[in-house]
């Protein structure tokens, strides 16, 4: 036998003998630990993506010279401020009918820095020889060809020189594939990279384009701006790529997110681990008493409690790494595959994260504890023997009368147990309350979403065709023309044609200094505006929006008014704008504001500098801006869709330039995602309710505990079953209902304010009462109340009742 006992082994003896407490700190810790974890994994895989991203959509570059002189490629190779640079030979002067007539707006090029630095392929390497080509994978497929390496695809060419177009078939081998990025697909904007040879046979003067790669990402734009000055280059011959330089500079929102979920994460968590200690050093406040009789220091206890923390934050934390990256692999893959219009998200661990999370865990506990901790050191052996739980530790006991009743019911003894262990008490209502107004507050935004109006904001009616990914030049092309209009109108089925109008015009440099929000970062020295031009019928539904009836309609066929979008500036009705048609010598005319639409009506594409201005076609007829119609909206009678819609795919497949969308297409889209962020959000909250939960659980098992010999003598004096079960229930029922009512008090109205500030930025929001949330809450809450009231009801039943009678705490 050994003669003397360490403060490591009583410490070890205590985590065996009190299991449950242990068992659930442990739980609390490696849930919080794995919390964080996924959290941060998510956001640094994002971030990994968006880098990815950047890097596949436009190349690994701070800036872009244009149109460049020998002596200014020159200066700007040997700038000392450039890490790398690339040259590019643009091949202007070539186009291919294979690409037109598929809708492709194709870069002719040759490029260096192909798998060196600038573009990474998918496969392959760059071309050499005449006859090699590399292209994106969607138009590989697109072109009727497998992508494949080694493939032969012909290609019909337009070579034009000395004002002569050679018309030219050429047969090339396939040797690199570009990986899809979703942006240029959808634009149908592609790429081909040809070899220097005969990007220099087919154009012996090129466009010399210099990529360049900065030695340092801190302020990369500015300094970007500075060399190309330096090199006397114009603004329009500096182009920033913005992709890059914003996926590898800081986002100080981002960063925002990340540091409030797990600040949220730990706070938790932390309320749990100090309850649970708290608690425990409550029931064991007279054996730490009798510890320092015997001669046990102050600083020894405090070890003792410290090194229990210490073991149980170590096992929770490595415990919570492996959880982490379980949950890591199952999560972040499935929420990047589900959503739509980003490329695939890797899970990307990093040695960093794991630190972050383990030393969180690690200091969560050894803080958690700390308090109670140094309680116990600080309490006299007699004050810590004579410990009554319903006095504060280290104070005198005021001595005050008290009139006792003559007889009291089962609520008085519930009440004077949440009187009695009140600290317990607040810090489980803080917890329950904490998670459920996160859940509520989430749960007001979810349900906010309406995914209706999102649907209708990019589809008007049931179908759409337009032209708006249509790049070409060809301004006498009408697509969408009388006879296109008349073939839709004429479809069986079909009750309304909704048209829209398209055009430029020029802002006002003094005006657009009062209305717009980013004029510092425009460098063109013209700021185009687009604006839309609208049909009766679409304008009656965007006078809806606005709150106004139809008679505004005469006051935009007539006057020059427009409708503008705040989402792209400040506006208010009355407001007047100068505005010029696009081309020289255009004469300025001022325009009044007559509504404010929070966001675009119709899906616009691409936003010009100037934001979005509405207004009504019979405006664009006396202006004379461009009256063709690019847009096509259809509203189908119930019962006919299926062959309205066969017909307009139909239309839209004669055509390539034509695009046919589909609201209930758009809709599942949407709605697939609504669900992805719900299954996220729902999944991160339903993990901190897990750890209120534990701290209800512990709540409820130590005052079964502390209140054993008192339930036994009442049961022996003749309480029945049922009353017991009322007895051990009531005090976690009252914790819950306070905690419920604090947070529905709280929740709904902090909810409805954060859904009026979303509903700002995105116009398809209107606000829901959180039913499914609250009814949630609700469900979880008294569930776990009901279970563990009859499991306390089990282990009470397992010992006699002179054994819990003679129970000394």
């Amino acid at each position: 036998m050994k003669n003397t006992i360490t403060v490591h082994s009583v410490s070890l003896k205590n985590l065996r003998h009190h299991k449950s407490r242990t068992l659930l700190t442990v739980g609390t810790v490696a849930l919080a630990v794995a919390l964080i974890f996924v959290v941060l994994t998510y956001f640094y895989s994002d971030d990994q993506r968006s880098k990815r991203e950047a890097i596949n959509e436009l190349g690994a570059y701070h800036v872009q010279y244009e149109h460049l002189l020998p002596e200014q490629q020159q200066a700007i190779e040997n700038n000392p401020k450039i890490k790398k640079h690339y040259v590019s030979y643009i091949s202007k002067n070539v186009k291919s009918d294979t690409f037109e007539k598929l809708n492709i707006n194709m870069a002719i090029s040759y490029i260096e820095g192909i798998n060196e630095g600038l573009i990474q392929l998918m496969q392959g390497r760059a071309p050499v020889a005449d006859d090699e080509i590399v292209l994106d994978k969607w138009v590989i497929e697109e072109l009727g060809f497998s992508p494949n390496i080694g493939v032969v695809i012909p290609l019909n060419l337009q070579v034009m020189n000395a004002g002569e177009t050679e018309h030219i078939t050429k047969k090339f081998k396939l040797v690199g594939i570009i990986d899809d990025i979703a942006v240029r697909k959808t634009v149908r904007a592609g790429l081909m990279f040809i070899s220097q040879n005969l990007s220099r046979q087919y154009s012996p003067n090129p466009d010399v384009v210099l990529f360049a790669l900065l030695n340092s990402d801190f302020n990369a734009s500015s300094t970007a701006h500075k060399i190309g000055e330096g090199s006397q280059l114009k603004d329009d011959q500096i182009q920033i790529n913005e992709r890059y330089n914003g996926a590898y500079e800081q986002n100080p929102l981002s960063i925002l997110k990340v540091t409030i979920v797990v600040f949220v994460i730990i706070i938790s968590a932390a309320m749990v681990i100090y309850n649970i200690f708290n608690i425990y050093i409550s029931e064991q406040i007279r054996l730490f008493g009798m510890m320092k009789a015997i001669g046990m220091t102050p600083n020894q206890l405090r070890k003792m409690i410290l090194t229990e923390g210490l073991m149980i934050s170590l096992v929770g934390s490595f415990m919570g790494l492996l959880l982490g990256v379980g949950g890591s692999a199952a999560f972040i893959p499935f929420l990047g595959n589900t959503a739509s219009g980003s490329s695939e998200l890797y899970v990307q661990l990093s040695p960093n994260i794991a630190c972050i999370a383990l030393i969180t865990g690690l200091i969560l506990v050894v803080f958690s504890v700390y308090i109670p901790a140094k309680k116990v050191g600080g309490i006299t052996e007699i004050a810590a023997i004579r410990y009554n739980p319903a006095e504060d530790l280290g104070k005198k006991r005021h001595k005050t009368k008290k009139k006792f009743k003559n007889s009291f019911s089962g609520f008085t003894l519930v009440l004077a147990q949440l009187i009695r262990y009140r600290k317990r008490t607040w810090v489980t209502i803080t917890s329950i309350t904490l998670t459920g107004l996160i859940f509520v507050v989430t749960g007001s935004i979810l349900s906010s979403i309406n995914i209706n109006n999102m649907a209708g904001s990019m589809v008007p009616g049931d179908y759409k065709l337009s032209t708006a990914a249509y790049r070409g030049t060809d301004v006498n092309l009408d697509l969408l023309n009388n006879k296109v209009i008349n073939q839709v109108d004429a479809i069986t089925g079909v009750k309304t044609v909704l048209t829209e109008m398209y055009d430029v015009l020029i802002y006002n440099k003094q005006d657009a200094n009062l209305h717009l929000k980013d004029m510092a970062s425009m460098k063109n020295p013209e700021i185009r505006t687009d604006i839309y031009a609208y049909d009766d019928a679409l304008m009656k539904n965007t006078l809806k929006m606005l709150g106004k009836d139809d008679s505004m309609l005469t006051e935009l066929r007539n006057g020059d008014n427009l409708i503008a979008v705040a989402e792209d500036g400040r506006y208010k009705v009355g407001d007047k704008i100068r505005m010029a048609q696009y081309g020289e010598g255009k004469k300025e005319r001022e325009f009044t504001i007559v509504g404010v639409l929070p966001n675009y009506v119709t899906y616009k594409g691409d936003s010009s500098e100037g934001g979005v201005l509405i207004a009504h076609q019979d405006l664009f007829k006396r202006l004379g801006l461009d009256q063709r119609i690019k847009q096509i909206s259809v509203l189908v009678d119930q019962g006919q869709q299926g062959k309205v819609e066969q017909t307009l795919k139909g239309i839209a497949n004669a055509d390539r330039r034509i695009t046919f969308t589909s609201f209930q297409e758009i809709y599942q889209e949407f709605n697939g995602m609504k669900k992805v962020l719900q299954l996220a959000a729902n999944g991160l909250i339903s993990a901190l309710m897990i750890i209120s939960i534990f701290n209800l659980i512990n709540s409820n098992l130590t005052s079964m505990n502390s209140r054993k010999r008192e339930i036994s003598l009442i049961e022996a004096i003749g309480l029945s079953r049922s009353q017991l079960i009322l007895q051990l229930g009531s005090e976690g029922l009252m914790v819950i209902l306070i905690s419920l009512l604090f947070t529905f008090s709280l929740g709904i109205p902090v909810g409805y304010y954060s859904v009026e500030i979303f509903k700002q930025s995105a116009a398809y929001v209107q606000y829901q009462l959180p039913m499914t949330a609250m009814l949630t809450l609700l469900f979880a809450y008294f569930t776990v109340q009901i279970g563990t009231t009859f499991y306390m009801q089990w282990r009470l039943s397992k010992e006699s009742l002179m054994e819990r009678i003679r129970f000394s705490e």
